[in-house]
């Protein structure tokens, strides 16, 4: 067997056959990735990573092995040599084996060179060495199973014939038939346990698995099988007798069906090894639980098809891998389909329904600007996908759209997001019951117009309804309590109550004002006072583990207001100037609930201080000012006149005060050993510490606050957070919907939204200033590399024969 394989490695080297296969593979290869513009170039992705190499390798590899293999059994026919081979005290097997595994070691010779591309990748990286190397290397173990069995393919082509180049063209055609052509016949239609079956034959699902770095021991198998298949039926060619032929086939036969079922026993019991440095191809156990839950095959249309930048081609690929590992787990296969709304219609009346469609279902489009050579061309598209699961369908948007951040971490936060957002909408699809979240009246709160936003907004996850305090008490208590924006002051029969029902588990969202300011004062006479306002609940939020103050927070990170700067006498001239009394407030990176959320739009804001050292509850702030700011006591002046004399920076001096906070644990009772009197009219159990509750208290009612306007006769609303002025959409609705779904989330999936994945850029400034030399030397340096190697060969193989 060493002698079959050293005759093949030497023939390789020895002719300029072998070397004219490798300098079209590598050049090829240098072309596309380093030079050619397209999908594959590696630069214009602006992203440390090899994703363009491996996608082309499969491609690649169609024309690169059948080359190198053509000859390994059909020259031996045609010069007349297989007899002797035959002839030989080893079997037909083992004589497969030695030109099999010679096949495997020129393909590695020849991928050898190119890791020069790894070297590139990690140079370029801003900074350098920013890429994740443990991706790379296990892609790099898919580029070796999928050589493995294109060489095997190979081997059986060659033997079949004597002809070389026919070999080539059988095995091109085999290869291409194992890699595709499943999917092919798949995309007919069949029966969805069918199209399972035959997506499941072809080499592309599982070359796609193993080549981001996720090494599954399914794949490993197939892989393994599908090479000693054609290993094994290149061996039973190669026999003389007709006899032999038959008995090996009957072996076969019965091998063929121990695999299957030992298939079957590893799709049950199976280990996937994730190798990249985040863990981002691994499902949480939460993920899991929700797909062991699907009852029937779900389709999940992904509206990231045509002309993308790189950016949402990145996105593209990373919501299809989601779906794989997802698939991983699913008892259902999960069927992805990428679409492009302005190829699924053909005129101009169909695509306006098809968009009020996507609209409908919740998808929220966004200009995307494409270069042309003619120019920049804006395109109206919907980044999202659509569901479909029984007689359900659910819209889920996958591009997170923050204005205070680059594209690129945008993008990276839309990827962060995705498991929580797909496993979101499962639990929409497989749970029937909804949370409840009760708005409380009685005490001047906002009314239905006010809320008409986050109410719509939560109308899709969750069952909505309006209560007073004494009716919190019931046989089944709301999931979430919102208390949003009291004016008048709370009784100690309704404290009691509210203390109650958060004794029973219940959760709560405080948005309150302790500080008063008139706005009709302000926007008409220019001046207002702002004054502490009691809502007689300082004793109970003290009690549970927060201390509301009555101040207002000025932050040089604020809304920008109109303010007319012309002449007295003169038209109208308005600036954009900043109102201090207006914080743009930060979500918080470290918490679930408030993570990858747009900044938040605020007014007359008040600062929050945690008191108390109850270990049962845990304090986290989830709302914070920016590192520019600074407290104002009350009562104080507050007048427009500010912005023209505004305070000196250098007393924006405090950082990140809290202005919303979370407090999850067991609470104590507000009333423990008290004299209820007459609060206590329903004669209710008094129950002293709360079992496991949540509660949020943030220190503005306007958060919750939709503006609202009164044209001939009817009301109008605008978005939840949305700025006049400079017409952007704030975080809020997105925050308050994060924090109600955080306090009614039993099932953990809030917890998804913790997955933190490093953005690996390429410097942008270095490829640019020095694109040639990187192209020149990932095509040129490749080539001189198997040369070289070449060269070695020749030398020490001369020293040896010449003595």
């Amino acid at each position: 067997m060493y002698s079959l394989f050293r005759k093949e490695i030497t023939s390789f080297f020895g002719s300029i056959t072998g070397y004219l296969i490798a300098f079209v593979f590598l050049i090829t290869n240098g072309l596309f990735l380093w030079v050619f513009p397209g999908t594959y170039n590696l630069l214009d992705a602006g992203y440390a990573t090899l994703d363009g190499y491996f996608s082309l390798a499969p491609w690649i590899f169609l024309f690169l092995i059948p080359a190198l293999t053509m000859r390994l059994f059909a020259e031996e026919k045609r010069s007349g040599t297989l007899e002797i081979l035959i002839t030989k005290p080893i079997s037909l097997l083992q004589l497969v084996w030695a030109k099999y595994f010679a096949g495997l070691v020129l393909v590695l010779l020849c991928l050898l060179p190119t890791l020069v591309y790894f070297y590139s990748i990690y140079s370029l990286g801003n900074p350098v060495g920013n890429w994740d190397s443990g991706a790379a290397w296990g892609s790099f173990i898919g580029l070796f199973c999928l050589a493995a069995v294109y060489v095997a393919i190979g081997v059986f082509a060659s033997a079949i014939t004597d002809n070389p180049v026919f070999a080539f063209v059988v095995a091109l055609f085999l290869s291409f038939a194992a890699y595709l052509g499943f999917e092919f016949v798949a995309s007919l239609n069949w029966p969805s346990s069918v199209n399972e079956f035959l997506i499941e034959l072809g080499i592309n699902e599982h070359y796609l698995s193993v080549s981001r770095g996720v090494v599954d021991s399914r794949d490993l198998f197939y892989f393994i099988v599908f090479s000693f298949f054609f290993l094994l039926l290149t061996s039973i060619f190669l026999r003389q007798k007709q006899t032999a032929i038959i008995g090996q086939l009957r072996k076969m036969a019965i091998l063929v069906v121990g695999l299957v079922l030992l298939a079957y026993i590893l799709s049950v019991w199976f280990f996937r090894i994730d190798l990249t440095s985040e863990k981002r191809y691994s499902l949480s156990p939460i993920s899991k639980q929700f797909i062991s839950r699907l009852e029937a095959p779900v389709k999940i249309d992904i509206f990231l098809e045509g002309e993308l930048p790189s950016g949402f081609r990145k996105l593209q690929q990373a919501v299809v891998e989601k779906i794989q590992d997802i698939n991983a787990y699913a008892d259902y296969q999960i069927r992805d389909e990428l679409m492009d709304p302005y190829e699924m219609v053909s005129n101009t009346e169909e695509q306006k329904q098809l968009f009020e469609r996507l609209v409908s279902l919740g998808l929220k489009p966004t200009d995307l600007r494409l270069q042309r050579d003619k120019g920049t061309v804006t395109k109206l598209i919907f980044p999202g996908a659509v569901i479909h699961y029984k007689d359900y369908e659910i819209g889920i948007n996958l591009l997170k759209n923050n204005p205070s951040l680059s594209a690129e971490q945008n993008l990276n936060q839309s990827v962060e997001t995705l498991e929580f957002e797909l496993m979101r909408a499962f639990k929409l699809l497989v749970d029937d019951n909804r949370p409840t979240v009760a708005f409380m009246g009685g005490h001047g709160e906002l009314g239905e117009p006010e809320t008409r936003d986050i109410r719509q907004a939560l109308s899709e996850n969750f069952s909505l309804t309006d209560v007073v305090a004494d009716e919190l008490i019931q046989n089944t208590l709301p999931d979430a309590v919102v208390i949003a924006d009291p004016v008048h002051a709370f009784s100690e029969k309704d404290k009691f109550y509210i203390d109650q029902y958060l004794m029973r588990g219940g959760n709560l969202l405080w948005l309150i004002d302790p500080v008063q300011v008139s706005l009709d004062s302000l926007s008409s006479g220019e001046t207002t006072i702002a004054f502490p306002h009691d809502l007689n609940l300082n004793d109970q939020l003290f009690r549970y583990g927060v201390r509301v103050n009555t101040d207002l927070v000025q932050d040089v990170e604020c809304v920008m207001i109109p303010v007319n700067t012309a002449p007295l006498g003169s038209a109208p001239k308005y600036t954009p100037a900043p109102w201090y009394y207006s914080p743009l407030l930060s979500p918080s990176q470290s918490h679930e609930l408030s993570r990858n959320l747009n900044r938040v739009k605020s007014e007359f804001v008040s600062s929050i201080d945690t008191v108390g050292k109850n270990p049962a509850i845990k304090k986290s702030v989830v709302l914070h000012t920016s590192n520019y700011s600074r407290r104002v006591e009350t009562p104080v002046e507050v007048s427009l006149q500010s912005i023209n004399s505004p305070p000196a920076r250098s007393l924006f001096s405090q950082s990140a005060l809290a202005v919303g906070v979370l407090l999850e644990g067991q609470f104590i009772s507000v009333f423990q050993n008290r004299m209820l009197g007459d609060f206590n009219t329903k004669n209710i159990e008094v129950l002293p510490q709360s079992k496991s509750a949540k509660m949020i208290v943030l220190a503005d009612g306007s958060l919750i606050a939709n503006q609202v306007s009164k044209r001939n006769g009817q009301i109008q609303t605008l978005p939840l957070g949305y700025d006049r002025y400079s017409q952007q959409t704030f975080g809020n609705k997105a925050f308050l919907v994060n924090a109600i779904s955080y306090l009614c989330d039993d099932a953990g999936i809030m917890s998804l939204r913790t997955q933190v994945f490093k953005i690996r850029l390429l410097d942008k400034v270095q490829f640019r200033e020095q694109r040639l030399f990187w192209q020149l030397l990932n095509v040129v340096a490749p080539l001189v590399l198997i040369s070289l190697l070449g060269l070695i060969f020749n030398i020490v193989r001369r020293r040896k024969y010449g003595r």
